[in-house]
């Protein structure tokens, strides 16, 4: 007869595999993401992959040549955020089912999560977490020894 606590163990092991397929398999599918922006003008087209490396850039009409260089270093520089900015969409978007709801996920890809200028809301996270363990879990975390 097994305990409750090797049920349990049993239980997040089994988790703990599904999840880690499941990253294995958002990892391989981003390898053929990519996300091609042209701007507005249509005097480029960038390509980037799914960590936002440029692959390719393509100048799909000759709107460029009449272009002075410091505008179309600007057209270059805006049209590459761009699809970097999209490009990091889609990979957040891939791992969304896999993280708790309301992690700010872009913020930590990019550096935005910064903990001198406000910190992540871990207690909403935890409590998800919590919540995401079991219908018959406290969705509350613990509270550490000698804490209130």
């Amino acid at each position: 007869m097994s305990s409750p606590l090797s049920n349990q163990v049993e239980q997040a092991l089994a988790e703990l595999e599904r999840q880690k397929a499941a990253i294995d398999e958002i990892q391989g599918g981003l390898h053929s993401v990519h996300s091609t922006v042209t701007a507005k003008n249509r005097a480029v087209s960038v390509t980037v992959d799914s960590r936002g490396a440029v692959t390719a850039v393509k100048f799909p009409t000759s709107a460029y040549r009449s272009m002075a260089g410091p505008e179309l270093g600007e057209l270059l520089v805006d049209t590459i955020e761009t699809a970097r900015g999209e490009a990091m969409a889609r990979t957040v978007a891939a791992f969304e089912s896999l993280l708790p709801a309301g992690l700010p996920m872009v913020d930590l890809l990019t550096g935005g999560a910064d903990p001198e200028h406000g910190p992540l809301p871990m207690d909403k996270l935890l409590a998800e977490m919590f919540r995401t363990a079991g219908p018959d879990d406290d969705p509350t975390p613990p509270t550490p020894a000698g804490g209130r």
